[in-house]
């Protein structure tokens, strides 16, 4: 069987380093296998609350004792899981899963695994269809990226949502990028599922080009119709109050915000629990800065659209309130870019920018080892350097033909 080429000495030495990275995902998993089984990983929310909706009991989605007993039934012998894990997404995404609670727990888990890889590799194919920066780098090259992207891999492992809405926002990114606003903001809706970052992101978009809002409203609309016929409006004002409980209270340890990637997590590192009550309002006012900068620079109207999304992004990101690893998918376009770049004479420090995307690519596993690596500089160092690198004295359009970004 031939191996794969690779077209440049940069691109064959990042396959080396991101095959070093996907072996070690790969390690630890099968190290995991058993923990999978019994149930341990972030799966057991959704098929927990799948279960309910199909009962009946979506009046309940939001009881924790409710949710205690679902989740029992589902993995009884997770000995570490004292309480739930709260189910703390939207009423409508419980029915996504519930054609998986027809399968057993283990079978339906390795179902939507196979779903999460298919849904990673359909999004870096997209990327490479719309850019030809991303399609002139091998096909094994971006299968890879995939691979060694620890937020993606973590994703899967976890069972978690991430792949689906890395799909969607990159069919929302090459809209944009083909100009197509309507479609993009109605891709992004659809992941309202997260609307803890696809919020901030939406706005953020919609300030530079308000047409945005006729493709997202509708979807929104939609969903938040579905939402509330599933638990009334009852339901929604106790699913508001229920996030607010379980994100002040850190839900029996299952929220730690100085282990977010974002600048809640940022505050939460640097001040440990001193803020304590005034965590919030300094984390929104802090955060309400960086959306004033962030869309006082992304005004220039010849930005590049990738420009502007990306930068959107990362923002929305920091702003999030609520994020963890798996969340930092997102970024995997914007690596992918930035790697695949052609370097302007005289305008990029490609030295530093590669050491950077190898932090990107393996910061979340410093937890493991040095657990305030992750806590502090994670968020500080890369995010604050994805910020610069999209926010800061960025060429128009004009002033970068034939070059990736």
């Amino acid at each position: 069987m031939a191996l794969p080429k690779f077209g440049t000495r940069k691109e064959l030495l990042g396959a080396i380093f991101l095959v070093a990275i996907t072996l070690s995902n790969a390690i630890s998993t099968v190290g995991l296998a058993g923990l999978l089984r019994e149930g341990y990983q972030n799966f057991t929310i959704f098929y927990a609350a799948a279960q309910m909706v199909r009962a009946g009991q979506s009046n309940v989605l939001y009881d924790l004792q409710a949710e205690s007993r679902a989740q029992e039934e589902v993995a009884p012998n997770v000995r570490i899981r004292k309480s739930a894990l709260p189910y703390m997404h939207p009423p409508f995404e419980a029915l996504l899963f519930v054609p998986f609670t027809f399968l057993s727990y283990v079978h339906a888990y390795l179902l939507w695994n196979v779903l999460n890889g298919m849904m990673a590799l359909a999004s870096v194919l997209l990327l490479r269809r719309q850019f030809p920066e991303i399609g002139a780098l091998s096909l094994a090259f971006v299968v890879l990226a995939v691979t060694g992207f620890v937020p993606v891999w973590s994703g899967i492992v976890q069972g978690q949502d991430a792949s689906l809405l890395l799909l969607l926002y990159v069919v929302a990114l090459t809209a944009t990028e083909r100009g197509d606003d309507v479609s993009a903001a109605a891709a992004l809706a659809a992941g309202l599922f997260k609307f803890n970052l696809i919020l901030p992101l939406a706005f953020l978009l919609a300030a530079k080009r308000p047409k945005l809002l006729l493709g997202f409203a509708p979807v929104a609309a939609i969903i938040g119709a579905i939402s509330l016929a599933m638990v009334g409006w009852r339901g929604v004002a106790g699913y508001m109050l229920f996030l607010f409980r379980m994100e002040n209270s850190g839900a029996g340890g299952a929220i730690i915000a100085a282990d977010m990637p974002n600048l809640r997590g940022i505050l939460g590192a640097v001040t440990g629990p001193h803020l304590g009550a005034w965590l919030m309002p300094l984390t929104l006012l802090c955060s309400a800065a960086v959306v004033v900068a962030a869309i006082w620079r992304m005004a220039p109207a010849g930005n590049l659209r990738r420009f502007d999304f990306v930068l959107a992004t990362v923002v929305a990101i920091l702003v999030s309130y609520h994020a963890f690893s798996y969340d930092l998918s997102l970024l995997l376009p914007a690596a992918l870019l930035l790697f695949a770049a052609p370097v302007p004479e005289g305008r990029w420090l490609p030295g530093m920018d590669l050491l950077f995307l190898v932090l990107l690519f393996v910061s979340p596993t410093f937890d493991t080892f040095w657990p305030h690596v992750n806590q502090f500089c994670w968020p500080v160092v890369v995010l604050s350097w994805l910020v610069w690198k999209f926010g800061t004295a960025y060429p128009a359009r004009d002033q970068i033909v034939g070059h990736a970004l």
